[in-house]
This record gives C-alpha cells, sequence and structure tokens, in this order.
C-alpha cells in the first residue's frame, strides 16, 4: 500500500451510506479527485502508474489530478469495508463534510491486472483518508423560499405529519 502526501481533496463522495450510483448502479464507488500543483508530486504520482491529468483552467492556476475511486460491492459481490476518513489525530470524522480544497493523506491499495487486450495494468483503490487540512463542507439550498405573510389554504382533508417524510429544505 502506498500513502499519498498533501493532496488537494475535491469532490470527496465517501460517505459509507451513500457510494456514488452514476457511473454503475450495480456496484456503486467511493470517490475523490486529489489535485496538485507540485510538478515532483505529479512524478510520483507517476510513478506509482496512477493515470495523472494535466488541468488548464479558464481561471486559476494549471495543476494536476487524480481521480481514485473503490467499489462498494466485492468480487464476490458481498459489501465492501467503506473508505475511512479520519483526522490529524486518527479520529474519524464525517466523510460528508470534506470541502474542497482540504488537504490530506491519502493510502491506496494497488494491484496488477491483465487487460482483455493483453499485457497488464495498475488498479489503484483508495482505502483511506486522513484530513489535515478540513475545509467543512456544509451543503446550501439550491433554492430558497419566502416566508409568506398568509397561512397555506388547505382544500379536503389532510393526514397527520407523521406519517410523511421529512421534507428537505
Amino acid at each position: 500500500m502506498a500513502i499519498l502526501k498533501n493532496c488537494e481533496l475535491w469532490f470527496a463522495k465517501l460517505d459509507p451510506k451513500r457510494p456514488n450510483r452514476k457511473f454503475n448502479p450495480e456496484n456503486p464507488t467511493w470517490e475523490i479527485q486529489l489535485r496538485t500543483k507540485d510538478k515532483e508530486t505529479k512524478k510520483e504520482w507517476e510513478a506509482l502508474g496512477l493515470n495523472v491529468k494535466a488541468v488548464v483552467p479558464d481561471e486559476g492556476d494549471p495543476y494536476f489530478r487524480v481521480n481514485l475511486n473503490k467499489k462498494s460491492l466485492n468480487k464476490e459481490g458481498e459489501p465492501a469495508n467503506p473508505v475511512k476518513v479520519v483526522d490529524a489525530k486518527l479520529r474519524e470524522i464525517d466523510p460528508s463534510t470534506i470541502g474542497n480544497g482540504s488537504i490530506g493523506n491519502v493510502r491506496i491499495y494497488q494491484y496488477e491486472y491483465t487487460k482483455k487486450t493483453g499485457g497488464t495494468g495498475i488498479v489503484s483503490t483508495v482505502m483511506a483518508v486522513q484530513v489535515t487540512k478540513h475545509i467543512v463542507y456544509t451543503p446550501k439550498p439550491t433554492e430558497d423560499f419566502d416566508a409568506l405573510d398568509e397561512d397555506t389554504e388547505t382544500v379536503g382533508e389532510t393526514k397527520p405529519t407523521d406519517d410523511l417524510p421529512d421534507a428537505d429544505f
């Protein structure tokens, strides 16, 4: 196992109960993007066989990125252990609170596989994240309602609110 040090953490989707289903609904994944502006770090990542991409944004400085994930089901179809997320003192933290630009160390597991076209490749799986600079992510509602002066007009009978799911506004 390798540890990638002082990585910028972006787009962390590491909540054990909510792996990302977007790309593979049958086997959702926990995901994180690592970034660096340091060319030496980029070379270290490439030496480990990571798929490093250079990004030149319209605004801001260029950077290098690596996307890592972990499948939520192992090859036998059983639930895999989620990605462990801890702080600098190794205390567990809520992975859904990792905001973009946080800094941390990332432990990865790597293994070789045989490609269908011949040759071999390296699979890199994120196993744990140690957050050393925690920029707390606070979700913001996409749209807010304004409080109205009048009350809601109700026509007919209503169900008790105990039977309804909580609204997430």
